[in-house]
């Protein structure tokens, strides 16, 4: 998987993509009111809209664990009331939650649980389970035209940090040829696509599309641990299609989605998820631009932090650095990391795809 570079003097482009970016999405053809790709502190609210829009309540055993989620999470809060109206509460944040459910398992559970392997509570599991549904629903819809505007604008040998889960960025790369399954630094076993399964594209990639935080499309069978790719050229609905490992022929129950959660002590015990940090880490030489969309550069990410403070203390160059986001205040942060004297700022992405 050898990476392809541009010939001449000009300089790779870093690009980080968190969150934001992703909000950009404006196609989806759901038609729940108030619906959007969610952020931390509105995933709740976002949730509670697919929950009651989508059929979802009329699932019965789905609506177990939510309801058992809720039972857990909302005492913490100060609440007794256990229905679905206390994912409105606005003190509810999703990386917070999640910490805590983390650390009522590692800290406050069993002391057998780390020895039985148990990594993740069964709330946590359920947790991930609806994001991962908030995401399917709230991006539904044909591939979008912001994020092909933003993939026109990468060239060969450019490198993107993808925070997200979603496909967004994969699909418009991919649409416009600048990827193939290579791009994504990983070695899948087989890929998935119009559920017929082949050998990946190991062919060199102009765009390397590293997503330290796993992606939606990626499956690892729990039986065999083949790493599987989902090859999908737009958002897929959960359910379209039924797992069945091509290596082992292990059933749904042993798909494992490699995601790893937004919470403050992430657990990189996946073999492929930590080699993805390293080739992030070894990946970062001098670029001429660093564009971050969407992405706050939160100190308690320290595992970003440390990335990034690794690749400025090693750097032989200042980049340019393009920051889009209306939050001053990540902006300063992201200054402060790359020691850099003066962000160029742009409110949005539209902005930022208008400007040369």
């Amino acid at each position: 998987m050898e990476q392809r570079y541009p010939k001449g003097d000009s300089m790779p482009v870093l690009f980080v993509l968190g969150a934001g970016c992703s909000r950009n999405y404006a196609q989806s053809i759901h038609r729940i009111r108030g619906l959007r790709s969610p952020l931390d502190h509105d995933f709740f609210k976002m949730a509670k809209l697919v929950i009651e829009n989508t059929g979802m309540m009329s699932d019965s055993l789905f609506m177990e664990d939510i309801e058992s989620l809720i039972q857990t999470i909302a005492p913490l809060y100060g609440h007794s009331q256990y229905d679905i109206s206390f994912l409105e509460k606005p003190a509810l944040s999703l990386e917070e939650v999640m910490t805590l459910l983390d650390i009522d398992l590692k800290l406050f559970s069993s002391r057998t649980a780390p020895a039985k392997g148990l990594y993740e509570s069964s709330q946590l599991r359920i947790l991930k389970e609806l994001l991962v549904r908030v995401l399917d629903y709230s991006l539904y819809g044909p591939p979008c035209r912001k994020h092909l505007g933003l993939a026109r604008r990468m060239q060969s040998g450019d490198v993107v940090l993808n925070f997200n889960y979603d496909i967004l960025m994969d699909n418009a790369l991919f649409s416009l040829g600048k990827m193939v399954d290579s791009g994504y630094c990983l070695s899948f076993f087989k890929v998935n696509q119009n559920e017929q399964w082949t050998n990946p594209d190991e062919s060199s990639s102009e765009i390397s599309l590293i997503k330290l935080h796993g992606s939606l499309n990626w499956i690892r069978c729990g039986f065999c641990g083949s790493l599987l790719l989902y090859r999908y050229r737009k958002q897929t609905m959960l359910g379209a299609y039924t797992f069945e490992c091509p290596k082992c022929s292990a059933t749904q129950p042993h798909a494992v989605r490699l995601m790893v959660p937004p919470i403050q002590s992430k657990e990189y015990g996946d073999k492929d998820i930590s080699y993805l940090w390293i080739k992030a880490d070894q990946m970062l030489r001098d670029f001429s631009k660093v564009v971050c969309i969407g992405y706050s550069f939160p100190l308690s990410d320290f595992d970003m932090v440390s990335l990034m403070r690794r690749y400025r203390a090693r750097r032989t160059t200042v980049p340019e650095v393009d920051f889009v986001s209306p939050d001053l205040r990540a902006k300063k942060r992201l200054e402060s990391i790359l020691g850099v004297k003066d962000a160029r700022r742009f409110e949005n992405l539209s902005h930022y795809l208008q400007s040369n």
